[in-house]
């Protein structure tokens, strides 16, 4: 063989050599980059799973899952009412569905409501990654960076372990997938893509309204992929932008029951007061401490605003100053930032929705913005040859990244319960009446929920829910059922002449408040002022109340007054709305006292019949039919 020959075969050999070297090059990089996804989505995983034992909390859930007649039954007719009416100042019909599903399955037991909210959140965490690595993809460890900080971040726990936030995780879900089907669009110009995208997008407006900004941020992508404006550009979107102008005015009239009545804000307060919403948004993104579950408007509205209200919009001006000038590197800091700014703009209380400034739920899609700029500068020092800076940029991002870990474990344990998470509440803001309001709710319901035999305990949370009310009496005496919760507590630990006191306040500012009535016809009868009772009965069942409990108690207080004839036909109302043990129990005693003893036989039949073990009746039964024979 000549040396020509030689030469031509290792010209032939090299190649394939370099080809198979940069194959298993190739293959040993995906395999660290899905080994290192597969480390964060196990660590997010650890990280919430405690939430499968928490609670469901008075705040929302039970709105959304006890309350929510919606849910209760997986029929036609509910699912059509998700989708064609407005639920508490919110339009979320999907994200009201999935509740359905796992009410059908498990009824009210909270884990599979936790668990879900997980899922959405490990898939999102991994959307996260794919978009990025769509639209950076020369360097994964852009992607990785922003997915690993989305992951664990501590104010993105409420969106995570608060079951009403399903909502969040579900309408991210939907988000990430149209804008990863667009940027294939944006790279293949292909109708089926873009197509898909707007499915997407639907859906994600079906689980909440704040997707509604999803065409704006596909313009900012068209500015990231340096795509021209154009009629072209203006028409593809006409769709998405019906779909968002029809989402956003049903938005606008759900939500006006949240619009505060008498919260006024002047423009002049309302700028500065932005400008520390967004100032805390980017600090807390890299130094997230003191965080609430409830920010609240600062006392000093319309005198002088704190100090650090008036810093903070110059500072935003700094930022904004460096994310102009950031154009000579490139487009990835402006890109960065303004995903961040535009997701998060709705929610800024430009227009004032609810009682808080801010909220840490609102940044769990616009921090992939923050998170992606940190990525894309680790790119810049990456691509330095200088190995120092770029070890010591990477060896800060694994710091804070176990830092925030560390953060988020102990932030968690704030959202297991009502006590724990509006003592949390009370202990950052002390003079706020919704965490007070909030918390004695909780003590109510568990005090409430204790056996009877447990007296000790019982008497506790009621003196806890008494002090949390009288608590918030002293701060704000026209919040909303704070005299008639007080009432409750009062009227449990026995004290009915105070607790008459308070509903008589609650009825003067709220004359339509028919559980009013109720409760203090409830406390007229314990303090032996039953004509009172019956009256305030009266009045409730005259308010278009038709629960048996009205009924069963105005016969109570009938009886009392030897009205046997009037309390028998109470009770025979009670028993036809809903047949219980104690209104039959009752009502035979109202027999033997007008000498039925054969309805009153029946009745014991009935309660047998709904509680075969009751052995007291079968024997009160055997007596009284000795006593006929």
């Amino acid at each position: 063989m000549s040396l020509k020959n030689n030469k031509q075969i290792k010209q032939k050999i090299i190649p394939q050599q370099n080809k198979s070297v940069l194959s298993v090059s190739k293959n040993l990089q995906n395999q660290w980059v899905w080994l290192s996804i597969g480390v964060i989505l196990l660590t997010t995983f650890a990280l919430y799973f405690k939430t499968l034992k928490f609670d469901f909390l008075i705040w929302d859930d039970n709105i959304y899952i006890h309350e929510n007649e919606r849910i209760r039954n997986l029929n036609w007719e509910n699912i059509k009412l998700m989708f064609s009416e407005f639920y508490f100042g919110n339009y979320h019909p999907l994200s009201t569905l999935t509740y359905a599903i796992e009410y059908k399955l498990v009824g009210e037991s909270a884990y599979l409501y936790h668990i879900n909210n997980i899922i959405f959140h490990l898939f999102n965490t991994l959307l996260v990654f794919v978009l990025i690595r769509k639209i950076s993809p020369k360097n994964t460890i852009v992607a990785f960076i922003t997915a690993a900080f989305f992951a664990i971040h501590p104010m993105h726990i409420e969106s995570v372990a608060w079951v009403s936030e399903r909502k969040d995780v579900l309408y991210t879900f939907f988000f990430l997938l149209s804008l990863i089907f667009y940027t294939n669009f944006l790279k293949s110009e292909k109708l089926k893509y873009l197509i898909f995208a707007s499915v997407f997008f639907l859906l994600s407006c079906l689980s909440k309204s704040a997707a509604v900004i999803l065409p704006i941020v596909m313009l900012l992508f068209d500015y990231y992929f340096n795509r021209k404006l154009s009629w072209k550009i203006v028409v593809e979107k006409i769709p998405l932008f019906a779909i968002s102008l029809a989402f956003g005015i049903a938005a606008m009239y759900s939500q006006k029951a949240a619009m505060p009545d008498i919260q006024v804000i002047s423009t002049y307060d309302r700028v500065f007061i932005i400008s520390n919403s967004l100032l805390e948004y980017i600090s807390k993104a890299f130094v997230p401490i003191n965080l609430s579950a409830l920010y609240p408007y600062p006392s000093q509205l319309g005198i002088t605003l704190p100090t650090i209200y008036y810093l903070s919009a110059f500072f935003v001006g700094l930022v904004t100053l460096f994310v102009w000038y950031s154009r000579k590197w490139g487009k990835d800091v402006v890109f960065g930032f303004l995903f961040f700014l535009i997701t998060i703009i709705l929610v800024l209380q430009i227009v004032t929705v609810g009682n808080a400034t801010m909220a840490d739920r609102y940044t769990y899609i616009p921090y992939i913005g923050i998170f992606f700029i940190v990525g894309k500068l680790f790119e810049y020092v990456s691509s330095k040859k200088n190995q120092f800076y770029k070890n010591g940029v990477l060896s800060l991002l694994a710091f804070g990244f176990m830092i925030f870990v560390a953060l988020s474990n102990a932030r968690i344990d704030t959202w297991k319960n009502d006590e724990a998470l509006f003592s949390d509440i009370i202990k950052k803001h002390p003079q706020n009446p919704l965490a007070y309001n909030n918390r004695g709710c909780y003590y109510l319901k568990i005090a409430q929920a204790e056996s009877n035999d447990n007296t000790s305990k019982r008497q506790m949370y009621f003196e806890k829910s008494f002090q949390d009310f009288n608590k918030l009496i002293e701060i704000d005496k026209g919040y909303s059922n704070s005299f008639h919760n007080r009432g409750i507590s009062r009227f449990f630990l026995k004290d009915y002449t105070n607790a008459i006191k308070d509903y008589n306040v609650e009825i003067l500012n709220n004359p339509k408040d028919e559980k009013a009535y109720f409760d203090r016809g409830n406390a007229k009868n314990s303090n032996q002022d039953y004509a009172g009772a019956i009256k305030d009965f009266d009045k409730t069942i005259e308010m278009n109340s038709r629960t048996e409990g009205v009924y069963f108690n105005r016969g109570n207080a009938k009886k009392d007054l030897n009205d046997f004839v009037g309390a028998l036909k109470d009770y025979d109302k009670a028993i036809e709305i809903k047949p219980t043990i104690k209104a039959y129990n009752n009502r035979s005693m109202i027999k033997c006292m007008l000498k039925d003893y054969v309805g009153a036989i029946a009745d014991y039949d009935k309660m047998i019949q709904l509680d075969p073990r009751d052995t007291t009746t079968i024997k009160n039964r055997k007596v009284l039919k000795a006593l006929i024979d």
